[in-house]
């Protein structure tokens, strides 16, 4: 009886450990996903941005203007969000820590020419 208590008692701890993890950007394939937004197919994977609520949904966007836009118009508690490293495709950068800048060199899927970049010296070319 007591080896079944324990047994039952070790499950629920491991269950409960494994769902405490950190929660990471999720990577894509290029086509894979629609923005949660405007509906259009992910393809360019320099403005993938993310977020994931508190209740775990995660919600995918083709870019940041289309991320901004949505939580405008929803009322979600987000626990975290990621944007994609314009230089790098597969590196995400936490919102909070990342460099946007809007540059009309910059050719994002809606046009809005937002990007995000981790450092200041990265964003020197895209600056007029």
């Amino acid at each position: 009886m007591q080896f079944k208590s324990l047994t039952l008692i070790c499950i629920f701890l491991t269950v409960a450990l494994v769902g405490c993890g950190d929660v990471r950007p999720e990577p894509l394939t290029v086509g894979e996903v629609k923005c949660s937004h405007c509906s259009m197919s992910i393809v360019d994977m320099r403005f993938h941005t993310q977020f994931i609520t508190y209740k775990g949904k995660r919600y995918h966007f083709d870019a940041i203007e289309c991320m901004e836009q949505f939580q405008k118009q929803n009322d979600l508690k987000i626990k975290d969000v990621w944007v994609t490293n314009y230089l790098d495709t597969k590196e995400f950068i936490p919102k909070n820590e990342a460099i946007i800048i809007h540059s009309d060199k910059i050719r994002s899927p809606m046009g809005a020419g937002l990007a995000a970049f981790k450092t200041h010296e990265d964003t020197i070319p895209f600056q007029k």
